[in-house]
């Protein structure tokens, strides 16, 4: 479960991104939180990934406190976390099957899981065949394919995707969306900010809205109806 209570935050330079923010998001649930530029859906992303910190109240992720996290316990806490962006993100003189394989170098796992894991995820987002790819051939669609797989290789128990479809068509958008609703068919909890209207309500999950860092909308199988 993951909870936001009470949770504030101010900038140093005097701006509010949130404003005594409450939710609750249940294992395995599916979340959009959409919102116009600015409306505090970026600042959610970083506390919760803990890169920066809530001026007040409390994160709790899986029974954990975030703000009684030792330093040295991030790295951890962050494996359970799979990220997917706009941009992409590929190390560019990796082949696919490196570029994923590195997310599990990083937390040292052996070469024989990472011979058996990699194959496996890179079957299940439909890119077995271009293992020995470089991102610069691949399409747009099969970057952010690529990308889901090196979030998903080291079997996290929350996905957060930050504009996923940003810089896809809508053909290519429709099939990653796909994909990460077969994810969280298998267990595991989403959370995607987004401001692409037709995909949220095409998909019918829930739907938390932000304007201004307040939470003014949360609905089960809402609607984006913000203003951007």
């Amino acid at each position: 479960m993951i909870q936001f209570i009470n949770v504030s935050k101010v900038y140093d330079n005097g701006l509010q991104a949130l404003n005594n923010v409450n939710i609750s998001v249940e294992s395995g649930e599916f979340v959009f939180i959409v919102g116009a530029s600015g409306a505090g859906k970026s600042t959610l992303v970083k506390l919760l990934l803990k890169e920066i910190e809530p001026t007040e109240g409390k994160i709790i992720v899986n029974d954990v406190d975030l703000s009684r996290m030792k330093r040295k316990e991030i790295p951890f806490y962050r494996r359970g976390i799979g990220v997917v962006f706009q941009d992409f993100r590929l190390l560019p003189t990796k082949t696919v099957y490196e570029n994923v394989a590195f997310a599990m170098e990083i937390v040292e796992a052996s070469r024989k899981e990472i011979r058996r894991q990699v194959p496996a995820v890179l079957g299940m987002v439909g890119l077995a065949s271009k293992a020995n790819a470089y991102p610069s051939q691949l399409s747009g669609g099969e970057q952010q394919r690529t990308a889901l797989a090196r979030a998903l290789v080291n079997n996290p128990s929350i996905l957060i995707a930050d504009e996923p479809t940003g810089n896809l068509d809508a053909a290519t958008a429709a099939e990653i969306m796909k994909i990460i609703n077969m994810i969280n068919h298998r267990g595991t909890t989403v959370i995607m900010a987004t401001h692409a209207r037709d995909i949220v309500n095409s998909m019918k999950k829930r739907v938390i809205t932000f304007r201004k860092g307040i939470v003014v909308s949360d609905k089960e199988k809402g609607e984006y109806f913000c203003e951007d």
